[in-house]
């Protein structure tokens, strides 16, 4: 059978939906807190009504005071006045609350799913890129999502309601004036809405000049030893002033393209409010109205420019937003080329493995494993030997499934793993790498994986079993003590032994052990060899090695070269034909040409 394989992702360029789609896919993720946005928009109406009255207030004060009017009227209002001002400003503080805790509880459910979606992507997508970049895509982008949100209930409707209550009192107050008012307003918002996708583009560029300079950083501080031993850190920070012009270039650009539509209102507005006071001077002059109208004139006019700026400056944070809705969208449609199957058991017990002719290649140009044909019995142990590139460890990944076969049939407990769920491959399959993953957390907790319901007596007889259990005994806290993420507390062997108990805890009935001795010293090594021997009676292995120690308790040997299997048998069998590749190198003892 041969599976033709993916070189592209389909990504958001047939999938993504239209840019018009892009705030109906966000309000989707606003839905479960239609509550909150409830009493928000409750919110906004009365502090909308507390900034319309109180310009008012301060007409008939001003006109009481013109007519020589009652001292306790001018109290009375002055008291108003600023009672509604306290109100204003206690209502304000809650909606920019509310506001913010709808935009978080809104961005954190997308977080979430933008970082499920990326663990679920197969490995050739994130061999593609770093973790700093999808740090980026994840939290940077969704923040700026987030802060737009946050202020756009507050400022976007906010600022509508506004709108719609400054023209309505003004056209019971002067329909010429208000007509004047209108028309600015219909223009100011017409020109935003034209242009307001100017800056989305050099926005989405400069997103992802950000998220390749995160991306540097994390890797060059995550390969510290080899900058500083090789002396490469020239290099670096040259690289580093290099991905920052482009991060420098790129935003100066963006911004330029943002604020067209600000500087737009700002020049209409400036034409709006001398009409309107030419026209309000006119009619005071006139005797046509009072004092205090000529100054609820102005002050209505200036109020108007407030939401048409927040408008303006929510139409810079838009296209930011928008930029990162994209990105957001065009992840999310990446499909992953690990398709999961139907099924959902194995057979009970030790699974036997087959390899049906496997072709495997991580990129189009170069072959990685040719012609791959094996087959172990339940139970079996095989060890894999051979140099470094010669295909072994894509022989583990295949067998999780982290890649897909090229050509060929690869079967678990006679089940091809195509046709099974993923989650129940990982459930029967375990396997121990070289590079050992610690969280945050008790130690207990790194070798159950946060599992309550593994048991203290089963955790301290599996590090019996590894010989991790002495270790343990010596800490102060034992299996409560904390250890620290990144695996600085342990030594190389500890973190070794630590992940071989940590998958057997999880009772496998396959288990790849990849190099599992590569960091131990030799007395370390022998208390390993007798610990796998104990723990793989119930289950199939496969060993991965270079040292031959390793691989005294195996039945079968495989050696590889250059992604061909050149030896497969029988371990005696293989050590008693003085021909056999296997033989030699025990003749030998030339370990040190697999390293």
């Amino acid at each position: 059978m041969k599976i033709r394989k993916s070189t592209k992702y389909r990504n958001s360029t047939k999938t993504a939906r239209p840019d018009n789609a892009s705030m109906t896919w966000m309000l989707r993720y606003v839905a479960p807190v239609k509550g909150r946005m409830a009493t928000l928009m409750a919110l906004l109406l009365v502090t909308t009504a507390c900034q319309l009255i109180n310009p008012q207030i301060v007409q008939h004060f001003i006109d009481a005071s013109a007519s020589d009017g009652p001292v306790s009227d001018l109290i009375k209002l002055a008291g108003l006045f600023l009672g509604i001002a306290v109100l204003n400003q206690l209502v304000t503080v809650a909606v920019s609350y509310l506001g913010n805790d709808v935009a978080w509880r809104a961005t954190n459910q997308l977080r979430a799913d933008l970082l499920g979606h990326l663990l679920r992507l197969d490995m050739r997508f994130h061999n593609l890129k770093t973790p700093g970049e999808m740090i980026e895509r994840v939290d940077g982008d969704v923040t700026n999502m987030s802060n737009f949100f946050a202020m756009f209930i507050v400022q976007i409707v906010g600022s509508f309601i506004l709108l719609a209550g400054i023209l309505g009192v003004m056209f019971t107050k002067n329909w010429g004036i208000a007509t004047v008012m209108s028309a600015f307003t219909i223009l100011a918002i017409g020109v935003m809405m034209f242009i307001r996708n100017l800056g989305v583009a050099s926005s989405q560029t400069e997103r992802q000049a950000t998220a390749m300079l995160f991306g540097l950083i994390e890797e060059r501080i995550a390969g510290i030893e080899d900058v500083q031993a090789n002396g490469a850190v020239p290099y670096v920070m040259n690289r580093f002033f290099r991905a920052m012009k482009s991060v420098f270039q790129t935003g100066r650009k963006a911004w330029m393209m943002r604020v067209i539509p600000w500087n737009a209102t700002v020049l209409l507005f400036t034409f709006a409010v001398t009409t309107v006071l030419l026209m309000g001077v006119h009619l005071y002059l006139k005797h046509a109205i009072t004092l205090g109208t000529l100054y609820l004139f102005f002050q209505y006019t200036q109020m108007l420019n407030d939401p048409i700026e927040q408008l303006g400056n929510q139409m810079q944070d838009f296209q930011r937003a928008k930029s990162g809705m994209r990105r957001s969208r065009e992840l999310l449609a990446l499909k992953s080329e690990i398709e999961p199957g139907t099924k959902d058991s194995l057979p009970h017990g030790a699974l036997s493995i087959r390899f049906h002719h496997v072709n495997f290649s991580y990129n189009e140009d170069e072959r990685v494993l040719h012609d791959i044909d094996f087959h172990l019995h339940p139970g079996e142990r095989l060890g894999i030997i051979g140099r470094t590139g010669s295909g072994k460890s894509s022989i583990s990944r295949l067998l999780l499934r982290l890649y897909n076969v090229d050509e060929g049939v690869i079967e678990v407990g006679g089940v091809d793993i195509r046709e099974l769920k993923l989650e129940a491959l990982y459930r029967r399959v375990g396997m121990v790498t070289q590079d050992v993953q610690l969280f945050d957390g008790s130690l207990r907790d790194n070798l159950t994986l946060f599992n309550p319901r593994v048991c203290d007596d089963e955790i301290l007889a599996i590090t019996e079993n590894v010989g991790l259990r002495p270790w343990i005994d010596a800490l102060p806290e034992g299996l409560d003590t904390h250890l620290a993420a990144g695996g600085t507390s342990l030594s190389a062997g500890e973190a070794q032994l630590f992940a071989l108990t940590r998958v057997f805890l999880t009772r496998p009935s396959l288990v790849v052990l990849d190099e599992p001795s590569s960091r131990l010293d030799p007395a370390t090594e022998a208390t390993l060899t007798r610990a796998m021997d104990q723990l793989l009676t119930e289950c199939t292995g496969i060993i991965i090695a270079h040292r031959l120690m390793t691989l005294e308790t195996v039945d079968k040997i495989m050696v590889l070269s250059h992604g061909q299997i050149v030896e497969f048998g029988l371990r005696e069998v293989l050590a008693a034909d003085p021909e056999s590749h296997y033989a030699g190198l025990l003749r030998t003892d030339r370990q040190e040409e697999f390293a």
